[in-house]
Order: C-alpha cells, then sequence, then structure tokens
C-alpha cells in the first residue's frame, strides 16, 4: 500500500515500510553545475539521504542509496561529492538517533543568541562573507540565489472582478454632489450594490439614507463607480468602516454609524 512517501509491506507475516516515488518522479534536482552555494547541493544530498533512511526499514537502505547516487549522476554530482556528502549525513543520522535526548543548555543559548545575515550568492565574492562569519561568532551567512524561475515565468490567474469581492468597505459617492456613503459587507460587493439600488424602488417608511438623499434631492449615484477602500478582517473593517466615515466630507452615513469610534480617533482624523 503507497500512503504519502511511504510503501508499506507485508514480507513473510511482518510489516515493513520503504520510501515511496510518485509515477511522476522526474529525478530532477538541483544541478551541481547550477550557479547556487555549495551548501544548497550538500543539502540536496541531506534531504535525499534522509528521505533513503528516516522512510524505510533496513532490508531497504542499500537499495534506497544506490538509487541516491544513479539520480545524482544523472544531476552532474562528482562521485566523490556524494560518497562524502552521503557519508557525513549517515554519520550524523547515526549520532542523532543514539543522542536524541543528549542536548546541553549552552547549545541552546548559542542557538538563540546567533544573527543570520542573508544575502545573494555571487560565486566571486562570496568568501568574502564567509571572513565575516569568522570575525563575529555570533553571525551566520545564508546566501540565496537572486535569479529565480518565478522572477521570469509567472502562472498567470485571471483576476476576480471589483464588484465579485467580498468583506470590503465600500463607498458610494453622489453622482451630482459631492455626498457620499461609506458602508461595509461580508458578502459579493455587487450583492449590496443591488440591495441599495433596489431599495430606492420599494415603499417603505424605513428608508435608507441613500434613498431618502436620492429622493429629496433627485440625485444619482455612482453606481458603476463603487470605490473599495478596504478588505481586512471583520473587526479592522468595522473600524476602518467608523474611520472613512468620519474622512467624509459631506457624509450620507447616520451618527450612529460611528458611535463605537473611540474619541481619541477623532482629532488625529482632523489632521489628516
Amino acid at each position: 500500500i503507497n500512503f504519502l512517501d511511504i510503501t508499506v509491506s507485508v514480507i513473510e507475516n511482518q510489516c515493513y515500510l520503504d520510501w515511496y516515488r510518485k509515477p511522476t518522479f522526474s529525478g530532477r534536482f538541483l544541478n551541481f553545475h547550477s550557479n547556487h552555494p555549495l551548501t544548497q547541493k550538500k543539502g540536496t544530498i541531506f534531504s535525499l539521504v534522509d528521505r533513503a533512511f528516516l522512510l524505510s526499514d533496513n532490508i531497504f537502505h542499500t537499495k534506497n542509496l544506490t538509487f541516491i547516487i544513479n539520480i545524482l549522476l544523472l544531476n552532474d554530482y562528482p562521485l566523490d561529492f556524494i560518497f562524502d556528502t552521503m557519508n557525513q549525513r549517515i554519520e550524523n543520522l547515526i549520532k542523532k538517533i543514539h543522542n536524541v535526548h543528549n542536548v546541553t543548555t549552552d547549545n541552546d543559548v548559542t542557538k538563540e543568541s546567533t544573527s543570520w545575515l542573508t544575502v545573494p550568492f555571487i560565486p566571486s565574492h562570496t568568501e568574502k562573507f564567509r571572513t565575516l562569519r569568522k570575525n563575529k561568532g555570533d553571525i551566520r551567512i545564508a546566501f540565496h540565489s537572486p535569479n529565480k524561475i518565478s522572477k521570469y515565468i509567472r502562472v498567470q490567474k485571471d483576476t476576480c472582478p471589483r464588484t465579485s469581492k467580498n468583506n470590503v468597505v465600500y463607498k458610494i459617492s453622489c453622482n451630482d454632489c459631492d455626498a457620499s456613503y461609506v458602508g461595509q459587507t461580508v458578502r459579493k460587493l455587487k450583492t449590496r450594490i443591488a440591495e441599495h439600488r433596489n431599495h430606492i424602488r420599494y415603499k417603505t417608511s424605513a428608508r435608507s439614507v441613500i434613498t431618502e438623499h436620492r429622493l429629496l434631492h433627485d440625485h444619482d449615484f455612482q453606481w458603476d463607480d463603487v470605490q473599495i477602500l478596504e478588505e481586512p478582517s471583520y473587526r479592522k473593517r468595522l473600524i476602518s468602516e467608523m474611520l472613512h466615515i468620519k474622512k467624509q466630507k459631506n457624509s450620507l452615513n447616520l451618527q450612529t454609524d460611528t458611535e463605537s469610534l473611540h474619541k481619541a480617533y477623532i482629532p488625529i482624523i482632523n489632521k489628516v
């Protein structure tokens, strides 16, 4: 049975685990000749050795290590580099198994006080930063590649229409004066806009402020140009809604719409 990265098999009435690779496994890894730090190439071998040992029982270790060597050779790794790095990792794994709980307090303090410096990897200049690491014991250097595939190839997704967004703070402006209305909704914006427009047609005593303005002044609103002001979490959106209401010069909102806003915000808003 294959489950995630493990194959579970029964041999002579005993259950064994082995490292499983999907049929889509390509065998492509970081090429040895690529412009990346040597530590990252070692890390590639470390991760493969970890899978071969930690995801399989002893009877499969030789098979998996042989598979790793062949895969790394196909990715242009030198044979001596493969053996040296694999032996180093296997020794570390054996030590970890025997000393799982042997962690001293001094090591914990050292880890907490260590600072990391990340710089772009440039083969002819990285050694200068390594000398910095030797002089400053509390600073460790990490390199990253400035050229990434995502820099040149992007997966384009269809943009979501503005009116299809939900959880937004929105602003509806009058088309004939400087009046405006600010609200927030958890539903799609187009649904809330449709409610505002339909409410004008309703013959009800409980008119909305937009309906009141429309009937009293015979003004229309910019329904096709509703602004989205914020899209944060619900609590932040409520505060943002009240702040935007207070910032309006000619607000149609009721005073009760901002009664939860702390008075400490008022002088700050007036200065903006």
